[in-house]
């Protein structure tokens, strides 16, 4: 091809055509970037990654979408789970601590010992001496009462009817007949009877004598229906004695029968009236005739004690001479006592006392008047009287009372504190020292050898030592004194102690103490030297719940 012909020229680019003049933007705070991926480019990328993931062996992305669809489930599965878990967590808790509670043991309270005072009663024993006699039985028989206990009879009242029972019953019965029969005649002519105007004056006093009655309540006492028992039997018995005793012609058969049955019924029975009036008591002691109120100055101190007294029962019978009631004839009263000399210093015959008389219910005070007083070395001689009270004592012989509340000091401890323990008792002498311990020498076999032991407490011949397992027990010989004069002696004697369980170190330990004084919740005890309770010692308050040994804290 020939040079500079058409095909060999170049041909020239074609000419753009002119672009419209962009306007110059302002400047941007924040620079555009230029390498922003467009959405192929973004898939690619996530095409490359897919290719790259088969060639190292992960499973496709389904398989994954698969799998991450399961791990939820499962992950909502547990979250439901969680809730039941952690309430069965909580019950178990629960119970657990319940379990713990009711297996714990009590809690070992302690406390101080410190110095206090307590008031307690310093009780007295007196000898009782009333006014009373004892009525007896005139023949053998069953006993018919017509008082009981604590009723007041009038002098001369029959207490009581002995009886042949054998030959009373028949002989009453008839009696019985005959006297309703004569009681139906007499109602039925009562007008025309002499003593008229005096059963009719009963028989009022029994209709107004009801009519009083009839309108109480009986939601508060119903006592008030005994009285009105008594009262209206009293005029009835009255209003048919008066128709039984009348001589009528017309029942002169009747009034003769019962007559003879009347005199042969009382060849078999007998009626115990009393001496004097007073109060009906059903015991004795038999001492009622030797004390009397003539003898109160020749009582003497070896007379107060106890005394057996005998009980009177109704149904029981008797034989003649036996005792069949007690008749306490005044409410006046005395009390013989023999009290310490400086409890009645400055009193004088006259004074008043109170006396607090202790019972087994309840302490009653008795206001008490001296009547006597008479002072000797130790003790002084006093005789109280009164009024109170008589029908609460008239059973009794001796009282226990005091006459003021002393206050005592010393170491204060609880009663609850207090125990008794039996210790062993040996011979002081069996007691050698070995080094920084006490201890006996032990002789069960052909050797001695040293046996260590707790002495708790000892006197001027005796030791008391505990008698826990691997120490001294009952049985065990031991040697008395050292050396070739040593002698044998068998362990044997136990002595109950009373004491407390001191508690100073971690370990309860047994104290022997002496009780000074005592009342419901206190007691006072002494202090004592080496091995006895200190002030401001620590001590269980509560000793039922601690053994010796056990640990405190």
């Amino acid at each position: 091809m020939k040079k500079g012909s058409s095909r060999n020229r170049r041909k020239a680019p074609p000419r753009r055509e002119a672009q419209p003049r962009r306007e110059a933007r302002p400047p941007s705070r924040y620079p555009v970037r230029d390498n922003v991926y467009s959405f192929e480019q973004e898939r690619q990328r996530k095409q490359r990654q897919v290719q790259t993931r088969k060639s190292q062996g992960y499973p496709p992305p389904a398989a994954t979408a698969k799998k991450q669809k399961k791990q939820r489930k499962k992950r909502k599965r547990a979250y439901m789970v969680m809730p039941l878990l952690i309430f069965a967590m909580i019950a178990l808790y629960l119970c657990g601590q319940i379990f713990l509670l009711a297996s714990k043991k009590s809690e070992i309270n302690v406390e101080t010992v410190e110095y206090g005072s307590i008031t307690a009663p310093q009780l007295h024993t007196g000898l009782i001496v009333r006014d009373e006699y004892v009525g007896t039985s005139t023949r053998s028989g069953q006993p018919f009462y017509q008082y009981s206990q604590g009723d007041y009879v009038m002098k001369g009242a029959a207490v009581c009817t002995v009886k042949d029972t054998d030959s009373t019953d028949v002989l009453e019965g008839k009696l019985d007949a005959i006297d309703l029969d004569i009681l139906k005649s007499q109602k039925a002519r009562t007008d025309l009877s002499v003593f008229s105007e005096d059963i009719a004056r009963l028989e009022d006093n029994i209709t107004r004598t009801v009519d009083t009655y009839a309108g109480r309540s009986m939601k508060s006492n119903v006592s008030y229906m005994y009285t009105m028992k008594s009262q209206v039997s009293s005029f009835m018995d009255q209003r048919n004695e008066i128709w039984l005793t009348e001589n009528v012609d017309s029942l002169s058969q009747l009034t003769q029968e019962r007559s003879s049955y009347q005199q042969q019924l009382a060849k078999s029975m007998s009626s115990i009236n009393t001496q004097e009036s007073g109060i009906l008591c059903l015991s004795y002691d038999g001492l009622e005739e030797t004390l009397t109120p003539d003898t109160l100055e020749s009582i003497t101190e070896a007379q107060i004690g106890g005394t057996d007294t005998e009980y009177i029962s109704k149904a029981k019978t008797v034989a003649e001479g036996d005792p069949l009631f007690k008749i306490v004839s005044s409410n006046k009263w005395y009390i013989v006592a023999f009290l310490p000399v400086q409890d009645t210093l400055g009193w004088e015959k006259g004074d008043t006392r109170s006396l607090d008389i202790v019972t087994e219910e309840e302490t009653l005070r008795v206001s008490a008047l001296v009547e006597t007083i008479e002072q000797g070395e130790e003790k002084t001689k006093v005789v109280f009287s009164s009024y109170e009270y008589m029908e609460s004592f008239m059973e009794r012989r001796t009282v226990s009372f005091s006459l003021k509340n002393k206050a005592v000091e010393g170491l204060k401890i609880p009663n609850d504190a207090i125990v008794e323990k039996s210790l062993l008792r040996i011979p002081l002498n069996c007691i050698v020292e070995g080094g920084v311990s006490k201890g006996v020498m032990l002789a069960n076999g052909e050797k001695g050898r040293f046996l260590e032991v707790t002495v708790v407490a000892s006197d001027e011949e005796n030791a008391y030592v505990e008698q826990n397992n691997g120490t001294l027990k009952t049985g065990d010989v031991i040697l008395i004194g050292e050396g070739e004069n040593a002698e044998r002696y068998t362990v044997s004697d136990l002595a109950l102690q009373t004491g407390v369980y001191v508690a100073n170190s971690s370990m309860a330990r047994f104290v022997v103490v002496e009780i000074v004084e005592q009342n419901q919740e206190y007691a006072i005890v002494k202090a004592g030297q080496s091995t006895g309770l200190q002030p401001y010692d620590t001590i269980v308050s509560d000793a039922k719940n601690v053994t010796e040994g056990q640990s405190i804290y």
